[in-house]
């Protein structure tokens, strides 16, 4: 049986209007007008019998009375879009004021409102020269926080938010740097122990002892080099010992030696006494200081070997006698009169750019950026210079006999002094007497980031030591009585 052909119900309406005898008609003219079975090429689609383009975009049908944002004058009034007055308009917060950028109202995807195209608004500020959040001014950071960044874009780290931590020995104690964390040495009556801290100034539990090589010795002293410990200690006669630190911060203790008799002396002398004593160096290896009052004098050795320690001493004519001094590396510093000068000081016992650094006493040295730093008073204050390693002047840009004051320090600074410098966030870190100055490069000169009074002990120290490492300060004070205070200071 045929089936009659399907007609589309609109078709058919219209078809039963008409006479019978134009079905025929109505039915052959089906395809010409689509109100039948319709195939639309692509995009194009098929509805009730016509061909329209397809639209991908799901439009919501508009209130009753509303006008869709879409371009098009949908209610026939000649007015196109009439119910969104702000097309067109410019939007976006604080346009056109630092990184900000205005944009520009257009229609919404989906026809029914308006979006801000374009804009570009206001972010945190970070220190890149910019005026990010927009209020008019280029990196006003935020308040700074203790992170080893610069957080309020003043060119400076970590400045006034640094915290302490200290803790109190009844006994010598002595600190150096090594990666990742510190090295502290300390008698405990009779023993030698070498401990160690990481950089946030927690101890790591790790250490080694030994029986005391001079259980009456009157001062420690160390320095460190990678991996490699050397700890000078001695009253009428001196020794070094050696410890290796592991990556994992642990200690051994791998040798000790005495130093040659020509540096025996007489307690009444008082050349053992801070600060007086003798240095260790770890690098290059050397042992030097006053072997006599009248003589200054030195031990060099190899670097993996302590024998030369038992070598008699060179005699370095050009120091003059008993006289305060430091030394950091190949360079030696010390008191002359009035004036303070430095050297590079070489085995054969010759010193090298011999020069006046400055006016004062109690000079300190260790090395900086491109060379030694020096710290010393003068004039009831703290003064602090950068110089050049091949001529021990001035550095061009560095600081020249800068004035750093101590804010909340009662009285003027003294002796002895000590230093270190953080190569990472420039930074000198700088001791005299109980006083602690933390120390920045701005752009007229030394700026002191933090200052504190380090008091823990009940005597004035006779010696200081700085170390650095990881951003973190490890500071040793030292009473004649032997009582030492340590302190950290960093973000903890």
């Amino acid at each position: 049986m045929s089936r009659s052909p399907q007609i589309h119900p609109r078709c058919t309406r219209r078809a039963l209007l008409s006479h019978p005898a134009t079905v025929l008609l109505v039915l052959s003219s089906v395809v010409v007008i689509g109100c039948g079975a319709l195939d639309c090429p692509e995009p194009l689609i098929a509805v009730e019998g016509t061909c329209h383009n397809a639209d991908p975009v799901t439009r919501e049908e508009p209130e009753p009375g509303v006008e869709p944002c879409d371009g098009v004058d949908n209610d026939g009034d000649n007015e196109v879009d009439e119910d969104w007055p702000e097309l067109g308009e410019p939007c976006g917060e604080r346009a056109g004021v630092g990184e900000c950028v205005e944009g520009e109202y257009v229609c919404a995807d989906d026809g029914t409102g308006v979006v801000c195209e374009g804009a570009v608004g206001p972010s945190d500020e970070v220190c890149d020269g910019k005026d990010n959040d927009c209020d008019g001014t280029k990196d006003n950071g935020p308040e700074e926080t203790c992170d080893g960044e610069d957080n309020d874009c003043d060119g400076l780290v970590d400045e006034g938010v640094l915290s302490l931590k200290q803790e109190v020995f009844s006994n010598h104690a002595t600190v150096t740097a090594v990666d990742g964390g510190f090295v502290v040495t300390r008698a405990i009556g009779s023993r030698l122990r070498v401990e160690t801290y990481d950089t946030g100034g927690n101890p790591t539990g790790h250490h080694d002892d030994i029986n005391s090589p001079d259980p009456t010795s009157k001062f420690l002293q160390s320095d460190g080099s990678g991996g490699r410990v050397l700890i000078a200690l001695g009253k009428n006669s001196f020794h070094v010992v050696e410890a290796d630190i592991s990556s994992n911060l642990l200690p051994i203790i791998v040798s000790a030696q005495a130093l040659h008799a020509g540096w025996n002396q007489a307690e009444s002398w008082g050349i053992y006494f801070p600060p007086y004593h003798p240095r260790v160096l770890a690098s290059p290896p050397r042992f030097l200081g006053h072997r006599s009052i009248q003589t200054f004098a030195l031990n060099s050795f190899a670097g993996d070997d302590l024998s030369g320690l038992a070598q008699e001493p060179t005699a370095v004519m050009d120091v003059p006698a008993f006289q305060v001094f430091d030394v950091a590396g190949l360079y030696v510093m010390w008191q002359q009169g009035d004036n303070l000068r430095a050297a590079l000081l070489l085995n054969d016992g010759g010193l090298s750019l011999d020069i006046d650094v400055a006016r004062g006493h109690a000079p300190g040295i260790s090395i900086g950026r491109g060379g030694p730093g020096v710290v010393y008073l003068q004039d009831g204050g703290i003064r602090l210079s950068e110089l050049g390693g091949v001529t021990l002047q001035c550095t061009v840009g560095g600081f020249c006999n800068e004035a750093i004051d101590t804010p909340g320090s009662q009285e003027a600074p003294t002796g002895p002094t000590a230093l270190a410098f953080d190569e990472a966030s420039d930074t000198w870190f700088v001791m005299a007497g109980t006083q602690l100055a933390v120390v920045g490069r701005g752009e007229d000169g030394a700026i002191v980031k933090q200052a504190e009074v380090l008091d823990a002990i009940d005597n004035a120290p006779n010696r200081v030591d700085v170390a650095v490492s990881g951003g973190t300060a490890a500071i040793v004070q030292a009473a004649a009585g032997g009582e030492s205070a340590l302190t950290f200071l960093g973000c903890f």
